[in-house]
């Protein structure tokens, strides 16, 4: 964590001396806030038009009465009153021609049903399937109902009273109203009319009562207007034929046919009642309309203000240099793919300014170790050669124990600047196929007598036929590393160093696992960094110089450690056939 800051200031203070002074504009108050804005401006457009709707609406309702007018209503009367009288003469016309074909005088007596011809049947079966019409009624010469068609049809005519003549017509009824039978009338040609034939009855259409009440439905209004029909009997009906008490004296009345009249009742709290009402539910849910849209937008705009600044918040720790706590969680999908977005900036940043760490420290060492070399190196060599040469004829034993110690020390001076080099400027693999259980068992034959010395078993698990593809020097090099740091690392406790190698996908998995003290948390984060060490005398290149040699072999290192349980340190290589 160090490291990123010290890179971050330094980018910062290179920046420095190119970078435009900007004004850092803080989160502000709500009302100059984007989504304050953005939110009341949606506020604004829900209202307005409901506003608008709301005063449309009234001003409808306030103009209906008006817009029914009387004029209004005597065109629509006069429409009904001319398709009623339509309606009758179509049937008088039907009626007439089916008379035509009925001209025999022994078809109106009580056996004028056996009498007819199979045509004539067929000609009376297809006059009754008509919407309008229950059945053929015949009469005799006194006017009584000798049979009908359907049969069953003159059950249906008892009660039929009331007489209307209209242009030439008789309309007769209707029925008494009762649930199981349907209430109709009887159209017939007038008496005077049937003479002229000579025939010694006459014929009538028995009609379904609600065909002639419901031509009232478009003149009905609902709340504004109740319509009803008064037949010949005195009686009135709505419009769906069901006989209706008369509570209130008719507006208006007129006149359909001699003895029918149509009734129209207009009642002026039929009309404001409803409006009056509806205004009022209107105006209540206009405020709780207003109060919901204020509550929501109130909500949703503390909400989102609330995510907005903890992600600005997060964002100012990543710009401050924190790149190690992850960017606070958030609701909605908006907002939280804008939290994905820079949690990987987040990560992406961190990868690039470890990677930029790094390449310069590589960079940097490289030089380091190629100066060293140069000016250190070829002197240690010079002062070595007559340090030696000086104690080959040194006869003082004192003095040639101390120039023997000079050269050890030398030794030591070059061996440091060898894990320079060797960090810095690795010499490249040399790849083979290796044999996973061959490697092992060779060091551990190396390290044997080290690890009885401390009364360490020394253990190997791997598969006979298991082969990977490295350099054979490079990964020799890092195993026997590993394994004398778990070595010393149980100087304490442990008695237990397990070698592993198993498959695993496109790799082989190496694990050099110990029974050690472990390590923290705070130390396995930073312990492959390069000159990071808790040892005394050590120099902190060893695990660094482990993980380059595995990264240049195409492979990867990873550390577990669990502090007083053990560190497991796994190297994972490409398997041999993966370069067959």
């Amino acid at each position: 964590m160090s490291h990123d800051h010290s890179v971050v200031r330094h980018i910062r203070s290179q920046e420095s001396d190119t970078a435009v002074d900007v004004d850092v504009v803080p989160y502000g108050t709500s009302k100059n806030r984007l989504a304050s804005k953005y939110l009341w401006l949606s506020l604004l457009v829900a209202l307005i038009p409901l506003i608008g709707f709301a005063s449309l609406y009234d001003s409808y309702f306030s103009q209906l009465v008006t817009r029914l007018t009387e004029e209004q209503l005597a065109t629509r009367v006069a429409a009904t009153q001319n398709e009623f009288r339509v309606f009758i003469r179509e049937r008088k016309f039907e009626l007439l021609a089916l008379a035509d074909q009925f001209d025999n005088p022994n078809l109106f007596v009580p056996s004028g049903r056996q009498k007819i011809s199979s045509e004539l049947e067929s000609l009376l079966r297809l006059q009754v399937d008509a919407r309008s019409v229950y059945g053929v009624v015949f009469f005799d010469e006194k006017g009584e109902v000798v049979w009908t068609f359907p049969e069953e049809r003159q059950a249906a005519l008892t009660g039929l009273e009331s007489i209307s003549e209209f242009e030439g017509t008789e309309l007769i009824g209707p029925s008494p109203f009762s649930i199981e039978q349907p209430s109709g009338v009887v159209l017939r040609i007038a008496e005077h009319l049937a003479p002229r034939s000579g025939r010694k009855g006459s014929i009538g259409f028995f009609l379904r009562f609600n065909s002639l009440t419901e031509i009232l439905q478009g003149l009905d209004q609902g709340t504004a207007f109740r319509v009803l029909l008064q037949a010949g009997d005195g009686q009135a009906y709505d419009v769906v034929g069901q006989p209706v008490t008369m509570t209130k004296v008719a507006t208006q009345r007129f006149s359909l046919l001699p003895g029918w009249s149509l009734l129209v009742m207009q009642d002026r709290e039929l009309v404001m009642s409803p409006v009056e009402r509806m205004r009022y539910w209107l105006i209540i849910l206009m405020i709780f309309t207003v109060a919901g849209l204020f509550w929501l937008h109130m909500s949703i705009s503390r909400r989102l203000n609330r995510q907005v600044e903890s992600l600005i918040d997060s964002v100012e720790k990543v710009a401050l240099g924190n790149l190690e706590t992850p960017v606070a969680n958030v609701q909605g999908v908006e907002m939280l793919r804008l939290r994905q977005a820079i949690e990987r900036m987040r990560r992406q940043l961190k990868t690039f300014i470890r990677s930029t760490l790094a390449i310069e420290r590589q960079a940097t060492l490289g030089q380091l170790a190629a100066g060293l070399a140069h000016d250190i190196r070829n002197p240690l060599t010079t002062i070595r050669t007559t340090v030696a040469a000086l104690a080959r004829r040194e006869t003082n034993p004192e003095n040639k124990e101390m120039m023997g110690l000079v050269e050890e020390e030398i030794d030591r001076v070059n061996d440091v600047l060898e894990n320079l080099l060797n960090f810095a400027r690795p010499r490249d693999p040399l790849a083979s196929k290796i044999d996973a259980k061959e490697l092992l068992n060779g060091i551990v034959a190396l390290v044997g007598a080290s690890a009885r010395n401390q009364s360490i078993e020394l253990r190997v698990t791997c598969a006979s036929s298991l082969a990977f593809w490295a350099d054979e020097g490079h990964v020799r090099q890092v195993l026997m590393n590993l394994l004398l740091n778990a070595l010393e690392a149980m100087s304490v406790q442990g008695r237990l160093i397990q070698l592993d190698a198993c498959q695993k996908g496109d790799e082989v998995a190496l694990s050099v696992c110990d029974d050690g003290q472990g390590m923290p948390e705070d130390i396995l984060a930073h312990i492959m960094e390069p000159f990071y060490t808790t040892k005394s005398a050590g120099t902190g290149l060893g695990l660094a110089i482990c993980n380059t040699l595995i990264k240049s072999n195409g492979g990867r290192m990873s550390i577990d450690s669990i502090k007083g349980k053990g560190t497991t340190v796994t190297v994972f290589l490409p398997v041999a056939k993966a370069q067959g």
